[in-house]
């Protein structure tokens, strides 16, 4: 009895774990790249799983490492909807950080206060996958360098409707290889998030559980 109810609570809490992944997703595209120093390349800032919500302001703060990247410029994707007021720094301004990159924008189509509004950008972001900027960087060192979102206050914040942050949002951050146009042997290697491991293990429980009920009991017999 016992090892049912463990195995019981194991998939309830499998499944629990696999719902909060329904959760809007931030990422970084591609999430691995090769890069050949004095190159340049972008990395798509995307966002799914929206579902109902929307994104009408965003501030967030995107770090790299300055030895082996240079942030170049960016924009505003498309696919935020409508017209955006930017306030994002200009990493080519004097005084600009080199670490990190620190975008604020808003949706001039949201009113604060008004909810028509979060419907009319909400039609706008009618797609639950989409890029919500592009990054440009030079490589400028050979190494490996993680791209990733801050975790300070100001840093990660998404905006939804009724002026509302965003709750549970996951963030996931790249990886980028930078080798010598002559070779080198950089590369990225991934490792899952802890969260994935937590997961597949208590599917693996939750499978073996059962199994191991059964032939206790056909011992037993």
């Amino acid at each position: 009895m016992k090892m049912k109810l463990l195995a019981t609570a194991a998939s309830a809490l499998a499944l629990a774990m696999s719902s909060a992944h329904a959760a809007p997703v931030v990422s970084l595209s591609p999430s691995n790249s090769s890069q050949v120093i004095g190159g340049t390349f972008s990395l798509d800032v995307k966002i799914s799983g929206l579902g109902s919500e929307i994104v009408s302001v965003f501030d967030l703060n995107i770090y790299f490492n300055p030895a082996q990247l240079k942030a170049v410029s960016y924009s505003l994707g498309s696919g935020l909807g409508g017209a955006w007021t930017d306030l994002g720094l200009d990493p080519a301004a004097p005084g600009s950080p080199t670490n990190y990159l620190d975008l604020f924008a808003y949706s001039n189509l949201v009113v604060p206060g008004d909810p028509g509004t979060d419907d009319l950008l909400a039609a706008a972001q009618d797609d639950d996958s989409f890029v919500m900027m592009t990054l440009n960087f030079e490589a400028v060192g050979a190494g490996v360098s993680q791209v990733w979102f801050g975790t300070g206050p100001n840093e990660r914040d998404l905006v939804g409707r009724s002026d509302a942050l965003l709750s549970g949002v996951q963030f996931q951050s790249a990886c980028v290889a930078v080798n010598s146009p002559t070779g080198g042997n950089n590369e990225c290697r991934q490792v899952p998030e802890p969260s994935s491991y937590a997961l597949l293990g208590l599917s693996l429980f939750a499978a073996f559980v059962p199994g191991a009920v059964k032939r206790r009991k056909s011992l037993a017999s």
